[in-house]
């Protein structure tokens, strides 16, 4: 299937592998009722234990801080430590906090998947990295609010970390079918594919 295998060496040596945000969906799509949101407590790790590498999963406190409940090996060498119960904002640079929590609230409150893609600057020892993180809601059970769960796929190895990114461009995919009465929304739910909502150009 299209879009489901990588098409070059991962930089762990992986070749021709099934892409990890791709064993992620499958799963999470597989646990869907319809327009339903997975529950948290259906997914199971050993479906997408190929991909636990990249994965991460994030909530929000009453506060408004969004924390990471579990990151992956490759997620927190990124950062060069355990990224569990930090800020998932510490994956990016300041300037980039005001896009990154209005691009989870789309995801917080169920209406879309989102796709960005990431970059991080070369420095005077180190290459430049891009990467792309995904991002898919889950069901509140009991008194959890909605939570999220997603894979990071880099390009390459995290050298020197702390690496932080930049955020190049956020695609929403709408999760629901038809769309809010306003039609001027920018995040009114429509049918169809992924679209752009939100670009650094």
């Amino acid at each position: 299937m299209a879009g489901m295998r990588t098409g070059r060496q991962g930089w762990q040596g992986d070749v021709a592998q099934i892409a990890p945000s791709a064993v992620l969906r499958r799963h999470w799509q597989g646990l869907r009722m319809g327009d339903a949101l997975p529950r948290r407590d259906r997914i199971a790790p050993r479906a997408i234990a190929p991909m636990l590498d990249h994965a991460v999963m994030a909530e929000r406190r009453r506060d408004g801080a969004v924390l990471l409940r579990y990151a992956g090996t490759r997620v927190n060498a990124v950062h060069g430590q355990d990224l569990t119960d930090r800020p998932l904002s510490a994956l990016f640079e300041i300037g980039m906090r005001g896009p990154l929590l209005d691009a989870l609230e789309m995801v917080f409150d169920g209406s879309r998947a989102l796709n960005m893609d990431l970059y991080s600057e070369r420095g005077l020892t180190r290459p430049p990295l891009t990467a792309r993180l995904t991002l898919l809601p889950l069901a509140a059970v009991g008194a959890e609010g909605i939570t999220l769960i997603g894979c990071l796929e880099l390009d390459g190895p995290p050298i020197l970390p702390p690496r932080r990114f930049r955020i190049e461009r956020v695609l929403g995919e709408p999760l629901v079918r038809g769309q809010t009465a306003d039609p001027h929304d920018p995040r009114r739910v429509v049918t169809g594919g992924p679209v752009l909502v939100w670009s650094q150009a």
